[in-house]
């Protein structure tokens, strides 16, 4: 798998700056979970869900707006767990990754599963399942649908897949009897980026399945 530092683009270092605030807490902070990923993540935070539920178990976030795949593995390598023991990490990307085919996306995400792995065995670890985009039916949305049909199978023994709320993609019924999913803008603003409300729906399966791995059943 292809390890890529971001490019500075914008001239402004935010992106290097964003990985030393990372290996800096990384190394300073103490987190039960820890949730890694690209703009799902890096919005995180911003959420209710996230601040009256997620936040008093011990939580550190990070994502980074635009992050491929490629730019988490460069993470991974460059010190981003160091320091860190986290007994849950929930990782949500890929999102970003709009040039790779399905064999290209899940052979990757596989890489970083097992890097993670490596690094931190004995932490229980989730794979979020790639979130629609479009607001209609299209072929991005159609490639999401073939990846997460097969995360689970390429991920057996390596990590545990937490599944998308479907309801997310809603539903509509048009005159001439067609069933169209339909992205409504009070789960996603701009058919891709999540609301509070849209946190709430795809985060509450993840709230459920971090607390049973902190507190296992006797």
């Amino acid at each position: 798998m292809e390890k890529l530092r971001r490019v500075d683009d914008a001239g402004d270092n935010r992106w290097a700056e964003l990985q030393e605030r990372f290996v800096s807490e990384a190394r300073d902070k103490e987190a039960d979970v820890l949730f890694l990923g690209d703009d799902h993540t890096a919005l995180l935070e911003q959420s209710m869900i996230y601040r009256e539920n997620l936040a008093p178990l011990h939580c550190l976030c990070f994502g980074a707006f635009g992050d491929k795949i490629s730019n988490l593995s460069w993470r991974l390598e460059n010190n981003i767990l160091e320091g860190l023991d986290p007994k849950v990490i929930v990782v949500s990307i890929g999102n970003s990754d709009f040039d790779l085919t399905e064999e290209q996306m899940l052979e990757a995400l596989k890489s970083v599963a097992g890097t993670i792995r490596k690094q931190k065995p004995s932490a229980k670890l989730y794979f979020m399942k790639l979130l629609p985009s479009g607001r209609r039916p299209n072929k991005r949305r159609e490639l999401v649908n073939r990846i997460n049909e097969s995360l689970e199978k390429v991920l057996k023994d390596v990590a545990d897949v937490i599944d998308v709320e479907p309801s997310i993609q809603g539903l509509f019924i048009s005159s001439i009897s067609l069933i169209i999913y339909l992205i409504e803008s009070h789960y996603m603003f701009d058919y891709v980026h999540l609301t509070q409300e849209g946190y709430r729906k795809i985060y509450e399966p993840v709230l459920v399945a971090v607390s049973a791995a902190l507190n296992p059943d006797p």
